[in-house]
């Protein structure tokens, strides 16, 4: 239902007096990120204004395209909102009277209110057509061709600063069996910086689709340098309990048998609101106690962050599997496979799956094998498993994939589809989903979610078969954490 917009004074018509051209200098910059629906106040362009006459008295704005996916439009100046009037289904030129004061150099901000029905795929643009100073008018120069266009949901879960965190990392994302979502975030307290820094592990869940989100749970609470945590995978096992795999302490490269990085899982039974005190499953996996062989002279290892696996098929049916990389004394990562088969309380741990690895992923393919993507810088490496991730078949690589060495999600959406998220490109930008209908074999399409720097990505199909995404954006600041929403006609549309 639409909400009802009282429609100010601020808002009548501009009268048309003769007006001197304006001597000042603005550069417009139109914001083209994907934008959610029913989202508020999302930035349509920005007009930075220097050497104004006087006071500002109106702007003009035209909507160029996608009027009616737009509920209400604001005007801002410096920060503060000066009002918002009500859109009209084929009224496209918008003229905003106000009386405000300008600094030295003043942001004009338009912006919009997404209707909570607008077309999935609908592209929102507007331009400022006229400024109007005391006593003098300027017309703009309209920034390069562009638009916002709406998804199902985009939302962002975390900025920098939020909740007292100067960064946050590392997205995990999955559908629970209530139909809510979970996310699982590096809070990054004092730093950007991998461990051995002080990082907590948070939580948060969404119950309409990723539009709103409750406030953060801690996992797992790191206690000072050394001494953090981080690089969460989850799961839901077959009996609901919500499994968390992460790693903690040296960090990677400082691991040692004195002072190990170590590895633990976390369970909830309540969809993520609350978590069990961490099991130490570090033993099995590395070190003198390794079960297996080959990992005995390792020194540390991490999970896959993301989104993990379990199996719905054959003899290992229920069976949990995350893949991790472990560091050998000539510190090489290699990728193994481990698995619960009693809902993640115990693990065990397969045969090499991948030499000179990193962060990878697992996917269950149609005749109940296991396909494991694995990063690399140019061509993913994958391999293959016919007994449920124990043992492991000859490495290999894909040909149409070449991206960035990065952290990215591989899921099955149905019995033909299986996507994978990645940049796509050689750097750490333009995440991407590429799509197999062979189970894996070729990867004939792809589209990009994050045009712009991304990094790392996380997927899980929601309860409605639209697909959510959990990314990271901005890599070459601080990163943010964004919840995105489409459907696979969206992501299969040209």
């Amino acid at each position: 239902m639409k909400r009802i917009l009282i429609t100010l004074p601020l808002f009548l018509a501009l009268c048309s007096c003769a007006t001197k051209e304006s001597g000042a200098d603005i550069i417009t910059e139109r914001d083209t990120t994907f934008t959610g629906r029913a989202n508020t106040d999302e930035t349509l362009l920005t007009a930075t204004v220097r050497n104004a006459e006087g006071r500002l008295k109106g702007v003009t704005v035209t909507v160029g395209s996608g009027i009616e996916s737009i509920e209400a439009l604001r005007l801002s100046v410096d920060g503060k909102e000066l009002g918002s009037v009500a859109a009209k289904a084929g009224k496209t030129t918008y003229r905003f009277r106000c009386n405000a004061a300008l600094d030295t150099a003043s942001r004009v901000r338009v912006s919009a209110d997404i209707a909570a029905e607008a077309a999935e795929g609908s592209c929102i643009g507007a331009d400022i057509t006229s400024i109007r100073f005391e006593g003098a008018e300027a017309v703009p120069e309209a920034p390069e061709a562009g638009c916002r266009e709406v998804l199902l949901a985009r939302t962002c879960l975390f900025m920098p600063g939020d909740y007292g965190s100067k960064n946050y990392r590392i997205p995990a994302l999955c559908t629970l069996p209530d139909g809510s979502l979970l996310t699982a975030t590096d809070k990054r307290k004092y730093n950007e910086t991998d461990l051995p820094e002080d990082i907590d592990i948070v939580a948060r869940r969404s119950t309409d689709g990723g539009h709103s989100w409750s406030e953060p749970v801690t996992i797992i609470e790191g206690k000072g340098f050394g001494k953090g945590y981080g690089d969460a995978i989850l799961a839901v096992a077959q009996d609901g309990t919500v499994v968390c795999g992460f790693c903690g302490g040296a960090g990677l490269w400082r691991s040692t048998a004195e002072n190990p990085q170590k590895n633990w899982v976390s369970l909830s039974k309540d969809n993520g609101q609350t978590w069990s005190e961490p099991i130490d499953i570090t033993a099995m996996q590395w070190g003198p106690q390794a079960k297996n062989p080959e990992c005995r002279t390792s020194h540390s290892a991490f999970f896959g962050s993301g989104h993990g696996l379990v199996l719905s098929k054959g003899p290992h049916a229920g069976r949990i599997l995350f893949v991790t990389a472990i560091a050998t004394k000539d510190n090489r990562l290699d990728n193994y496979a481990m698995w619960s088969d009693d809902n993640g309380q115990t693990w065990d741990i397969s045969t090499l799956a991948y030499k000179g690895g990193d962060e990878a992923k697992v996917i269950e393919l149609a005749d109940g094998s296991v396909l494991m993507s694995i990063r690399q810088r140019g061509n993913r490496g994958w391999n293959i498993s016919t007994d449920g991730g124990e043992t492991w078949g000859e490495q290999q690589k894909w040909e149409e994939i070449c991206t960035n060495a990065c952290d990215g999600d591989i899921i099955r959406y149905d019995d033909q589809t299986i996507l994978h998220s990645l940049p796509n490109d050689m750097k750490r930008r333009n995440v991407s989903i590429f799509v197999s209908k062979d189970e894996g074999k070729t990867w004939p399409y792809v589209k990009s979610i994050c045009p712009y720097n991304s990094i790392y990505s996380s997927m899980t199909i929601l309860p409605d078969g639209t697909i959510g995404a959990y990314i990271e954006e901005n890599p070459d600041g601080p990163c943010e954490m964004w919840f995105m929403n489409f459907s696979m006609d969206w992501l299969m549309k040209q």
